[in-house]
């Protein structure tokens, strides 16, 4: 955890777009329900703050009440947040029978039949254009997810916000962190208060690390997912094309615990 550059410019989702952060925690009473479910935990924290985590009959009332839900209903294996939010609409887990990832072992999901889910969801695995992508979804009001990865598997957070630093003479932008929080690090509190965490970022041979990630330089991003508010259209295909950011059918997905 780091402080801010005194030069850099905070952008927060929620200052832009209202709501506050989420914070879904494993916990330390229950470690064998979800030890591995980041990847749960940070598809919770996006669904309650765009709103898809709260479908009409069901008594969801924060991220916390999501999460548990996706611990009743999957088994504690590395997952990837694509598969738990797919479900959450269909209910159905594209990674069900795939061995080494997690399993639905009792029936449910499917909230939003109506919706197309890849009508809301973006994503990509370029590490060379993760900031930029960060970037992009959060503005324009993406609830975003990271994977992050320091060997295999790797961990799932959730982003709330970047600093930067703007250049008047040359017109660009660099970035200088990332607002997040993490599953993992209140894990051994029962019941904690929701943490908002600040990292420095650095560029290295092209991809985005982050600054003293438990205790090391050497974690880096590996993939971006945005889940649109309720109710969003898709963005003109120009701005698809224009981010770098592509659907993940066809992608190698990765499993984050």
């Amino acid at each position: 955890m780091s402080t801010t550059s005194a030069l850099a410019t905070s952008y927060y989702l929620y200052h832009s777009y209202g709501g506050t952060y989420h914070d879904a925690e494993k916990s330390p009473s229950i470690p064998d329900d979800d030890s591995k479910m980041c990847w749960a935990a940070s598809a919770a924290n996006i669904l309650a703050w765009t709103g898809w985590g709260y479908p009409s009959g069901e008594s969801f009332h924060n991220e916390d009440d999501i999460f548990k839900y996706f611990q009743d209903h999957w088994t504690n294996v590395g997952g990837n947040p694509y598969f738990g939010l797919d479900w959450w609409f269909d209910g159905v887990n594209d990674s069900q029978g795939v061995a080494g990832w997690s399993q639905v072992d009792d029936e449910g999901g499917g909230f939003w039949t109506d919706k197309y889910f890849s009508n809301y969801y973006l994503s990509s695995n370029s590490v060379s254009e993760a900031m930029n992508n960060i970037a992009l979804l959060t503005v324009n009001g993406y609830g975003t997810s990271l994977g992050v990865i320091n060997g295999n598997p790797g961990h799932a957070i959730t982003a709330w916000g970047f600093d930067y630093d703007y250049n008047d003479a040359t017109d660009t932008l660099s970035y200088d962190g990332i607002w997040v929080t993490d599953s993992d690090d209140n894990m051994d509190v029962t019941d904690p208060a929701n943490s908002l965490v600040y990292y420095d970022v650095f560029y290295y041979q092209g991809a985005w690390f982050l600054e003293n990630f438990y205790g090391t330089d050497s974690w880096y991003i590996s993939e971006v997912h945005g889940l649109a508010q309720m109710p969003v259209p898709v963005p003109p295909a120009v701005w698809l094309l224009g981010s770098g950011l592509i659907g993940l059918v066809g992608l190698r997905k990765r499993r984050t615990a």
